[in-house]
């Protein structure tokens, strides 16, 4: 006690240093805090199996409200790529099933899981879209994409999930790159993605012929 009366000015100099250590540590939790309101976070997984019948479930991991807009399901079958749009395409709505189920649109609130379709069926109608349903076997890998709109601050939002298809004693399996979806941030991807689902709905693309294949029989005529 008496050392504190003999020294009121380094004690005044260890109190003001606590008060600091107190405030920044306050400051960065709540830092910390916002950021991560700030971060939406989407997971994509399969349920039910390892096959192509097992089913596709998004599950909103962000902190606050998450608006799906659409469902992106890109396909790869050799050297050709199908992407397409489906929440674009005509549904009715049953008795009894979660609309966002149906539509592939809809909110989801913090921790909350929503059942999409199975991959197959996401895989076929894609495909359909395009006259290639046939090739269902053929397929060599699936990505689904969800892009919607975090509400906390009205920002685009996408995640994607990547799946190797395996061919193994007559089925196909879904083997997925990496434990979580991959959350889309560069503002270009974001871009690319939105500009897609305004200007088209489902496109194929095809590798590009080379030179020679294109010049082949050029200049033959006289």
């Amino acid at each position: 006690m008496a050392f504190l009366m003999e020294n009121p000015a380094l004690v005044s100099s260890f109190a003001s240093v606590a008060t600091l250590i107190v405030w920044v540590t306050y400051l960065q939790l709540f830092y910390r805090t916002y950021r991560h309101q700030l971060v939406p976070k989407v997971m994509i997984a399969r349920a039910g199996g390892q096959s192509l019948s097992a089913q596709c479930m998004l599950t909103n991991l962000s902190p606050e409200f998450v608006y799906i807009q659409a469902i992106i399901v890109r396909l790869r079958i050799g050297d050709e790529t199908v992407e397409c749009s489906l929440s674009d395409r005509e549904a009715g709505l049953r008795e009894g099933v979660d609309p966002r189920s149906e539509f592939l649109q809809g909110p989801l609130a913090s921790g909350e899981y929503l059942r999409l379709r199975s991959f197959e069926d996401m895989a076929r109608g894609s495909l359909r879209e395009n006259g290639m349903e046939e090739r269902i076997g053929d397929l060599d890998e699936l990505a689904v994409t969800a892009v919607g709109t975090y509400t906390w601050n009205n920002q685009t939002m996408a995640a994607e999930r990547v799946y190797q298809v395996r061919r193994r004693d007559g089925r196909s399996d879904l083997v997925a790159e990496g434990l979580m979806a991959r959350q889309i941030r560069s503002r270009r991807e974001l871009k690319r993605l939105v500009r897609f689902l305004e200007e088209r709905s489902c496109r194929v693309l095809s590798p590009q012929p080379s030179e020679n294949r294109l010049g082949n029989g050029a200049g033959t005529a006289t």
